[in-house]
């Protein structure tokens, strides 16, 4: 799918180029006749580019605009992966990889800070988040061959959780970690 969109977008691009060429130079080229025609082909690729642009521009910049954390809480697992992949980003992590949904090896996300690449376990709980997510995170940090382990959550963490986590170097990021990251959404 993300193949036929990326394969779209450049044949609009390429029209939208024509487009542009003619607007600017080839309307004293082409036959008046032909006006009729492609005057209103060529503001439709134009109309059509922009209005594809400025949603690209939306969803990737402005979707998770004035969020809050009551609406986040309401987020199911896959899009709460994805938004804590946008809000690594707008926190200075670079080259991030959203991982399978299934058979991630407790990795959700891995992305790089720092030329420290990480694994990060993203955690939507309304409870305490225990052992088993710092596990997880752990051993997948390992399977990928990671130089760190985050666990990213919206909640907190059980006291073994970070006593686990401490022993491992796992970083651990509770609901004060994850407000302060949210200031760096647009608003």
């Amino acid at each position: 799918m993300h193949r036929l969109i990326k394969r779209l977008f450049t044949i609009i691009t390429l029209l939208m180029v024509l487009s542009l060429a003619y607007a600017l130079y080839g309307r004293d080229v082409v036959p008046a006749n032909w006006h009729v025609f492609l005057d209103p082909v060529s503001f439709g690729v134009i109309a059509v580019f922009t209005i594809w642009v400025a949603g690209w521009v939306y969803h990737r910049h402005f979707r998770y605009r004035d969020l809050s954390l009551e609406k986040i809480d309401e987020m199911d697992g896959f899009d709460f992966e994805r938004f804590c992949a946008y809000l690594l980003k707008r926190n200075g992590y670079r080259h991030i990889t959203v991982t399978q949904e299934s058979g991630d090896q407790g990795v959700d996300i891995i992305a790089t800070k720092d030329k420290v690449k990480y694994g990060i376990q993203c955690k939507r709980y309304n409870g305490f988040v225990g052992n088993r997510a710092v596990q997880e995170v752990w051993a997948g940090h390992q399977y990928y061959e990671l130089d760190g382990a985050i666990v990213l959550t919206n909640s907190t963490f059980s006291d073994s959780a970070q006593e686990l986590a401490d022993e491992l170097g796992v970083q651990l990021i509770d609901r004060d970690g994850f407000r302060k990251m949210l200031r760096r959404l647009p608003s």
